[in-house]
């Protein structure tokens, strides 16, 4: 058994990984600034004593004796929420800087949790070659570009053993009604009736991975010995769908009348986004094993039962 730490346990990947690492016998500490009764899935494993919950933010100093640590503490990046540049900066780099003083102080293995986003409008553009490029870059891309620098850093210079998660879109069980990522809202709209609104013409394609196959990812690994040595890995879903085909699928599914309702398309939205899953086969075994409709018929399930007449509380202790 080991003493693991999840910073962002709380989330939709934290929830799902603070329970299977439970379930196999580890000694959990989930580390959030959310209320973990926000969380329907944790709650009551916590008052089963299944694991533990500390109430804090990772930009403040910590200190907790573990044998690993996954850090998946980030702020959303909603397209529906306001942006939070400071914060997300703050988060992502002081945050990490703190998670990794207490793994070279306690020799803990860190996993962090990073994004497609560092691909972003890298490759795009030539910098230096139009000045006003710098206008699109992305601060949760930058903030997690630096993140992994720091991570690397930490690993060559102190012989912390670290990995790094590079997360595709990610969906399933645990999430909020009001999370307004794209799964999710679409799901919210369909259960309502209200028309489901994408972004220019919905052709641009995407792979949607459920969380339980992600949280497999990564703890195979954070199992992976240091002797292979594997610094990154993309974790996300093979199959590819457009926009519009998950709208459509999401309609079916959920039995709903809403209709498609096309506005103006986002400024550099990406065509497609779709992952290189070679490292994730060869090096750790893995590849995604839950198809789309299953994953949405869950999370479907999960939603009506979260907005139901009934409180999220009685839903958790019944």
């Amino acid at each position: 058994m080991k003493r693991v730490v999840v910073l962002g346990g709380a989330g939709v990947i934290g929830s799902h990984l603070c329970i299977r690492l439970s379930q196999m016998g580890h000694d959990v500490v989930c580390v959030d600034s959310r209320d973990i009764a926000t969380s329907p899935l944790l709650l009551p494993y916590f008052r089963r004593r299944a694991l533990r919950y500390i109430n804090h933010n990772v930009v403040n100093r910590f200190s907790i004796d573990c044998d690993q640590i996954y850090n998946l503490a980030s702020p959303c990046i909603s397209k529906s929420e306001p942006p939070q540049p400071i914060s997300t900066l703050r988060t992502n780099l002081i945050g990490s800087i703190n998670a990794l003083d207490v793994a070279r102080r306690t020799r803990a293995k860190v996993v962090f949790a990073s994004s497609c986003d560092v691909y972003g409008m890298y490759g795009q553009h030539h910098y230096g070659e139009d000045e006003s490029s710098l206008g699109h870059i992305s601060t949760f891309a930058e903030s997690k570009r630096a993140a992994e620098a720091l991570h690397y850093a930490y690993q060559q210079e102190w012989g912390i053993s670290c990995r790094v998660a590079r997360f595709f879109t990610t969906y399933g069980t645990g999430c909020q009604a009001e999370d307004g990522r794209v799964v999710v809202r679409m799901i919210m709209s369909a259960l309502r009736g209200e028309d489901i609104i994408i972004h220019g013409s919905g052709e641009q394609r995407r792979t949607f991975c459920w969380v339980g196959d992600a949280v497999d990812c990564l703890i195979r690994l954070m199992s992976l010995p240091d002797r292979d040595h594997l610094s990154a890995v993309n974790i996300g879903a093979s199959h590819e769908i457009s926009i519009k085909a998950l709208a459509e699928k999401i309609i079916l599914l959920a039995g709903s009348r809403s209709r498609i309702r096309h506005v103006e398309p986002r400024l550099n939205d990406s065509r497609r986004v779709v992952p290189d899953l070679s490292l994730a086969r060869t090096h750790l075994g893995w590849m995604p094993t839950t198809t789309l409709n299953t994953g949405l018929r869950h999370t479907i399930e999960y939603l009506k039962t979260i907005t139901s007449k009934r409180s999220v509380k009685s839903i958790v202790i019944t």
